[in-house]
C-alpha cells in the first residue's frame, strides 16, 4: 500500500472491517501511516452509559496555527447479507475502472484523499508545511454519535488546541 497513491490508501481502509463501532484496523493503519511521516497521533476511547466505547484518532503535523484539519470517520454500517453483493463488501475490489467495497464513498475513499494529499505536500516540501496538518476521525458516526468527534473536540478544546478550518469529506 502506498500512502501517496489515494486509490491504494482507500483499498487498504475498505480491507479494515470497521462496523460501527468497532475500529477494525482502520484507525491502526492510519496511526502507522500518518506517524511514519511525522504526525503526533493520538488514540482514545469514549464512553457514555448505554453506548459502545468508541476509539477515535486525532493527528497534527506541526505546531503552529493555522491548522487545517480533515474530519471524518471510518465506521461503516454492517454489509447486510453477503449474497446480495456483487463484489465482497471488505475486499476492496476494482472492476470496470470502478472501487467497490463498503466505505468506499462514505467515506475511507475522503480520508485516503487528505492522507495522500498531506503525505505528498510533506515530501515535496522536505516534511515541513507552514501551520499545520491534522485528522480527526472518529469510529462513531454511523452509530450514536456519542462517543466521536464531539468529545474529541472537548478533548482539543481541554488542551488548548485550536482548529483554524476543517474539511469534512462527507459525500452528501
Amino acid at each position: 500500500m502506498d500512502p501517496q497513491d489515494p486509490v491504494s490508501m482507500t483499498q487498504a481502509l475498505i480491507r479494515c472491517p470497521s462496523v460501527t463501532p468497532e475500529e477494525g484496523g482502520a484507525l491502526s493503519l492510519l496511526e502507522n501511516v500518518l506517524g511514519a511521516y511525522g504526525f503526533e497521533v493520538h488514540r482514545m476511547t469514549f464512553s457514555a452509559p448505554g453506548t459502545p466505547d468508541v476509539e477515535n484518532l486525532y493527528a497534527r503535523h506541526g505546531l503552529q496555527g493555522p491548522n487545517l484539519c480533515f474530519a471524518g470517520h471510518t465506521d461503516v454500517v454492517p454489509p447486510g447479507p453477503l449474497s446480495a453483493w456483487t463484489h465482497p463488501p471488505f475486499a476492496a475490489q476494482i472492476h470496470d475502472g470502478v472501487l467497490y467495497g463498503r466505505g468506499a464513498v462514505d467515506m475511507k475513499g475522503a480520508i485516503a484523499c487528505f492522507v495522500a494529499a498531506a503525505v505528498r505536500v510533506l515530501k515535496r516540501r522536505g516534511g515541513s508545511v507552514r501551520g499545520s496538518l491534522s485528522l480527526l476521525i472518529t469510529g462513531d458516526e454511523e452509530g450514536p454519535s456519542i462517543n466521536g468527534t464531539a468529545k474529541v473536540l472537548d478533548w482539543l478544546a481541554a488542551r488548548e488546541e485550536r482548529l483554524d478550518a476543517c474539511v469534512v469529506g462527507e459525500p452528501t
